[in-house]
């Protein structure tokens, strides 16, 4: 089966016009849902190299909507830098069934897959970073605070959140909008939510001092709101990890999808990755 992979994968690697990497479209990672276990794999351009760091891309879209192809605006950044690539597909809560943990349980398989075909992809499975945006924030939060009952492979030790919603155990309209909505969909029925089923879908549950989480948000961000930043990085200090936040004010912070842009930020994030995964 492995040597079937790495010769799928190889003979997918395409060239992506003027872009700096090659891809490989719809890998599929694992089997409980053919339309949503696969992702893409960008590689940096040039001879396949073993033992780069890798940084897992995971889409946002309130956990019911959204797709991997945000991966390749990551892969866009940080490719020319030497990294690989993973963007992401897991279960939508807006198909039946797919309510939580089904999110985290499939970025914590496509971790192990990663890392079990480390040698394939050209990486060093200890240098597996994960990075997510708005419901992608949180799932990438998660894949460094959360166990994975499979095993250490599927946790990873550094994280990049960009504008995640974290406590979902507040009042809704102290966490994004739409909250009713989104958490009915997610948890798989209305309100009321018990206090278990809310803190089991936050990260400041699972805090802990073994991880280093780069967390960006806009003040002005109108979808998920900032006091979601200023938690869990309140959180991460109080446990002993290590936690950067960037919290963007005045006009440039009402952002969202485009908070980790603003220049100071990108500036800061590369600083990040290159500090905790020491790229070539």
């Amino acid at each position: 089966r492995t040597c079937l992979l790495i010769l799928t994968f190889l003979a997918t690697l395409t060239l992506s016009g003027c872009k700096d990497f090659l891809v490989a479209s719809n890998v599929r990672y694992d089997n409980k849902s053919y339309l949503f276990n696969t992702m893409d794999v960008y590689m940096p351009k040039g001879p396949l190299k073993p033992n780069r760091p890798a940084i897992i891309a995971i889409h946002g879209g309130f956990w019911r909507m959204g797709d991997k192809s945000w991966g390749s605006g990551i892969a866009d950044e940080f490719c020319p830098e030497g990294y690989v690539v993973f963007g992401v597909n897991y279960r939508l809560s807006s198909y039946a069934g797919n309510t939580w943990p089904a999110q985290i349980d499939d970025v914590q398989t496509a971790l192990r897959f990663i890392r079990k075909n480390a040698a394939t992809f050209g990486v060093d499975p200890k240098r597996v970073s994960a990075m997510g945006m708005s419901a992608g924030g949180h799932l990438a939060t998660m894949l460094a605070l959360r166990d994975d009952p499979h095993g250490p492979e599927g946790r990873v030790s550094v994280a990049v959140n960009m504008n995640g919603m974290h406590d979902l155990t507040q009042a809704g309209d102290q966490v994004m909008m739409d909250y009713p909505v989104g958490m009915q969909m997610v948890l798989g029925h209305p309100a009321p939510w018990s206090h278990a089923e809310l803190a089991d879908i936050s990260t400041p549950t699972f805090v802990r001092k073994d991880v280093a989480v780069f967390n960006v948000h806009g003040a002005g961000d109108h979808y998920v709101y900032v006091r979601n930043g200023d938690i869990i990085h309140a959180a991460l200090q109080a446990a002993g990890a290590e936690s950067e936040y960037h919290r963007i004010e005045g006009e440039a912070g009402f952002c969202h999808e485009k908070c980790w842009m603003e220049p100071t930020v990108r500036t800061a994030l590369h600083r990040f990755l290159a500090k905790h995964l020491r790229p070539e």
